[in-house]
């Protein structure tokens, strides 16, 4: 009797042991690890990285473009704001997002928006990083492209001429973009909006992708 309750016991700790093991080396734990642990506040840590206008073809270890964000171009840019729900520096960004694209929402809440911009249907994404599902998290880590992990982040993704082929083309803006005041900071945004745009209406008609 004592012999088949040592048995059992043996075996429950080798399978907590299994367990245990494929929590800390699954897929699972290093996204739950990624989107929890590894994002910061940039304010929280007292970093404004300054922001240019610099679109690109490469996305981070050449990863690629989730498939949602191949779609929606087909219909217009893509603009993707990421966020946490503790952060300084996205509390400052938010109403100056809001009043480019004319919307309004709450920073836990998931928008997902085809926005007229100026003549242009622009596609709004709001992406809180606490509450989004892991496929709306996908693209804050492939295009982060500076690899700061910090909200807040946004991206314009366009459509550009790589050598002859109509690509999804990027620019990646961080924190409060380097810049002191509000009207600056909007006069940036809406200048990296403008150039997304005028990208993507160059480059439309060459550019295919079947859903």
């Amino acid at each position: 009797m004592n012999k088949m309750l040592t048995v059992q016991i043996t075996l429950l700790v080798l399978i907590a042991g299994a367990l245990g093991g494929m929590l800390l080396y699954t897929d699972v734990y290093d996204d739950i690890k990624s989107t929890i642990v590894d994002i910061t506040c940039f304010s929280c840590i007292k970093m404004d990285p300054v922001t240019r206008i610099d679109f690109t073809f490469k996305t981070v270890d050449n990863q690629n473009h989730p498939g949602f964000i191949l779609e929606n171009l087909l219909e217009g840019p893509v603009f993707l704001a990421f966020r946490e729900d503790v952060c300084g520096g996205c509390d400052k960004m938010e109403p100056i997002i809001q009043k480019i694209f004319n919307t309004y929402f709450e920073k836990e809440d998931f928008v997902y928006e085809t926005i007229n911009y100026s003549g242009t249907p622009v596609v709004f994404y709001h992406i809180s990083l606490d509450h989004a599902s892991d496929e709306m998290i996908e693209p804050f880590f492939v295009y982060d492209k500076d690899q700061r992990s910090g909200v807040p982040m946004f991206v314009m993704i366009t459509l550009g001429d790589n050598k002859g082929q109509i690509q999804p083309y990027y620019a990646t803006a961080y924190s409060t973009l380097g810049l002191e005041k509000n009207s600056k900071r909007e006069a940036l945004m809406r200048e990296i909006i403008k150039q997304g745009i005028e990208y993507y209406n160059q480059n439309q008609e060459g550019y295919n992708y079947t859903v």
